[in-house]
């Protein structure tokens, strides 16, 4: 195996250097980026980086809005101009809706998901299932089962505080599952529930794609498999797919919808869980929001108990009366936004007409694009004193961009799923703020312990 993997590296090493030597020249140039070591590009100064965002928000500060930065076999395009952003996945989604192609997501099974499919008749058959659920109007269907799962949420906060974390993650699988199989879920053991989050875990994982080698080497996945491309095993797997293709043909339509209900999973459970987290997080490190916040809704339950009686749990129709926990929500997503990262790709054709100011860059076939979603929402020529928690920003009289612009994505890839986040994390913040205080957990000795802002390395907080 140790040979194997020298001659990999060499052969590796060897098409580089043929790969740039013999490479057409174009009048257009990439955009420019740092340069990084000569076979491994910048894939060792990321990869340490406590927060990969960050360090590509390094580069941007130094290079500019639409920078390159290069790992083996491929150069990653990184864009940190919204406006830039915009033109290209939306306005050009036709050219820029594929996704990124992940060695370790091939071997594992996860291209096939919604999530990294390209873009295409499947992923088209995908999204239009997952819209009719989903969609605004039917929504709105879905509020009592979240308001549901929030009072269980607030009953185990009675019972046990401490494991708030825990919690959350039940709320959010809960609401997830219920939603995408029907199935009740009554505890965080739940087998149901421990099953789909090691499955998370493991995507979790693999979205860390720099920590895989045979993302940087692909021809590494042959491995020990030499013989698979030999040309009868190659007829062999043919043959295989087609008899597989044969026999699960009159189980297509049903797969199909048991793939979108896992997305359900996937997406909604992480999201809702990131974002309220990071809510808990901040009401913690700014007693003072959280005091503004806990005022308006507590203000205006008194008031609308007094003047008819009614329920006293916030739904999303009393959004119109609370405009300081709208703002709060806000900016729990631009402070951390759930996504730092949003990743499409380029099709098949060379885009010669990328402009940056008074520059024009070259964005080849197949290159995999980076959107910094946290930079943009740090700029602090937009959002004064990026690194504070401050909701107040988005009340003033001519407020900053709204954070759900860019933390749900974009165009053709934007997520189906935006208007369940929504109500989810409205429901949960604003019956939480009206419910409890958040404070500092103390030590043994009775002192208050604050806690770091760390988050996961990885595509989702």
């Amino acid at each position: 195996m140790d040979n194997f993997l020298v001659h990999v590296a060499l052969a590796a090493g060897a098409a580089m250097i043929l790969y740039f030597w013999y490479k057409p020249r174009h009048s257009v140039p990439l955009p420019p980026g740092p340069k990084g070591h000569w076979l491994l590009g910048n894939a060792r100064e990321i990869g340490k980086a406590d927060a990969f965002w960050r360090k590509l928000a390094e580069y941007s500060d130094r290079y500019g809005p639409i920078i390159s930065v290069r790992f083996p076999h491929r150069t990653i395009v990184v864009l940190s101009d919204p406006n830039i952003i915009l033109q290209l996945f939306e306005k050009r989604a036709a050219n820029y809706s594929d996704k990124n192609e992940i060695e370790m997501m091939k071997l594992t099974g996860w291209n096939t998901d919604i999530l990294f499919l390209q873009y295409g008749p499947t992923l088209k058959l995908y999204r239009t299932m997952l819209n009719r659920a989903l969609n605004n109007r039917v929504a709105t269907d879905y509020i009592p089962l979240q308001q549901h799962e929030v009072q269980r949420l607030m009953l185990r906060l009675i019972d046990k505080p401490s494991e708030f974390m825990s919690h959350v993650r039940l709320l959010a699988s809960a609401i997830a599952v219920r939603l995408a199989y029907g199935y009740k879920v009554d505890s965080y053991q739940d087998e149901f529930v421990q099953t789909a989050e090691k499955h998370m875990q493991g995507f979790s994982d693999l979205t860390q794609w720099w920590n895989w080698m045979v993302n940087m080497f692909p021809p590494l996945k042959y491995g020990q498999n030499w013989p698979s491309i030999i040309p009868f095993r190659r007829k062999a797997q043919e043959v295989i797919q087609v008899m597989e293709a044969h026999r699960e043909k009159p189980f297509a339509y049903v797969k199909s919808q048991m793939r979108v209900a896992a997305t359900l999973y996937a997406a909604g459970s992480d999201t809702t869980v990131s974002a309220v987290q990071s809510f808990f997080l901040a009401m913690t490190l700014y007693p003072d929001v959280q005091a503004k916040a806990k005022l308006e809704v507590i203000s205006y339950l008194e008031q609308r108990t007094t003047t008819n009686g009614s329920r006293n749990i916030i739904l999303p129709a009393d959004r119109p009366h609370l405009p300081y926990i709208s703002a709060l929500i806000q900016e729990v997503l631009r402070w951390h936004p759930v996504i730092p990262v949003i990743v499409h790709r380029s099709s098949h054709e060379d885009d010669d007409h990328v402009v940056s100011g008074d520059k024009t860059y070259r964005i080849p076939a197949r290159t995999v694009v980076f959107a910094n979603i946290w930079q943009i929402l740090h700029d602090p020529e937009v959002y004064e004193h990026p690194d504070r928690f401050m909701p107040e920003r988005f009340l003033a009289p001519d407020p900053p961009p709204d954070p759900e612009t860019y933390t749900f994505g974009f165009g053709r890839r934007s997520c189906p799923g935006i208007h369940i986040v929504q109500q989810s994390m409205w429901i949960s913040i604003s019956n939480i703020l009206a419910n409890f205080t958040i404070t500092k957990v103390k030590n043994e000795n009775g002192v208050e312990i604050t806690p770091e802002e760390l988050y996961v390395n990885g595509p989702v907080r």
